[in-house]
């Protein structure tokens, strides 16, 4: 399998394409960045090379600049991790329009150069995948955003954590914006097969707080180390893997909705549960959601849904 991470120079992307050299089913990763940070890459692709000695495994890692997206047009998924970052006194709109001019370059690079999927990873994320998918005129199977796979590990990480279980046993989604409207779906956790709301304790579950926490956790890791890097990286390789294996796995990403859903206007990219495989995206899952739960994720479309007419025609 061949990948290409645009913008490998960032703390996201470089992660990202050191994990990704260590799957046995990756055998050749691109790494992209500006013309500037091109020296940057080749340190990066020296440390990966170590590594992977060091582990025994061997992979062929490139270096492209990002004006050469013609030299990606083997690749069987390009991961859009660039991007200006949001700083304190820019709204998330100001972010969206000025990352929008950015994915549309780059998608209508790679539509004229590849036939191959996009992940996007840049943020904001539903807004950025709406832009990529419109831009590059590729089917909505093979656009699709990180969305809120990252929330809802989290989501199961707090459930985890209150209930003192593994975390393996515990299943659990957040869906809607990966952003402050997004919406934790507590009527389908379950631990072991078991839903939490019928275990004994979870009458103290503190809902909101978790919630809360949920919104602002990356903020937080922000203030604390100036972004994070192995979350966002590893849940990328997560979802690479799936495709790869064609596991068919029902995943939270951003993808483009339509009426898959009864009763909600879609027209937006949102984080919904999908089956992934080989493909990309094979189907939306309609899923059943208590009614404050569902009114709760029409307002998050509805939101979305505002934020990509309004980087339409940038």
């Amino acid at each position: 399998m061949e990948i290409s991470v645009i913008g490998a120079s960032g703390k996201i992307g470089s992660q990202l394409s050191f994990l990704l050299a260590r799957e046995k089913y990756i055998r050749n990763i691109n790494l992209v960045a500006r013309e500037k940070s091109l020296n940057m890459l080749e340190g990066i692709k020296m440390d990966i090379y170590d590594a992977l000695a060091a582990s025994g495994r061997d992979a062929e890692i490139k270096i492209h600049s990002d004006t050469e997206i013609e030299n990606l047009c083997n690749s069987d998924m390009i991961i859009v991790t660039s991007g200006a970052k949001r700083n304190g006194n820019m709204s998330r709109l100001d972010l969206a329009k000025t990352n929008a001019k950015i994915i549309k370059n780059y998608s209508r690079e790679i539509a004229k150069h590849c036939d191959t999927k996009i992940f996007m990873v840049s943020n904001p994320v539903d807004v950025m995948t709406y832009k990529a998918l419109m831009e590059s005129g590729y089917d909505k199977s093979k656009v699709f955003g990180l969305g809120t796979h990252l929330d809802s590990m989290r989501f199961k990480v707090a459930i985890a954590k209150f209930f003192d279980v593994h975390i393996d046993d515990v299943r659990a989604r957040i869906v809607g914006e990966h952003g402050d409207s997004m919406v934790p779906l507590i009527s389908s956790a379950a631990i072991g097969g078991i839903p939490v709301r019928r275990l004994p304790s979870y009458e103290d579950f503190p809902y909101y707080d978790i919630l809360n926490s949920i919104k602002t956790h990356g903020k937080r890791i922000n203030g604390l180390k100036n972004g994070s890097e192995y979350g966002p990286a590893s849940a990328i390789v997560n979802i690479v893997k799936c495709m790869a294996n064609n596991d068919r796995r029902l995943l939270t990403l951003s993808t483009f909705l339509e009426d898959e859903i009864e009763g909600i206007e879609g027209n937006a990219c949102v984080g919904v549960p999908v089956k992934v495989g080989r493909k990309g995206i094979e189907e939306v899952i309609p899923i059943k959601m208590e009614d404050w739960e569902y009114q709760s994720f029409k307002k998050s479309v509805d939101v979305l849904r505002d934020y990509c007419k309004s980087v339409a025609d940038i």
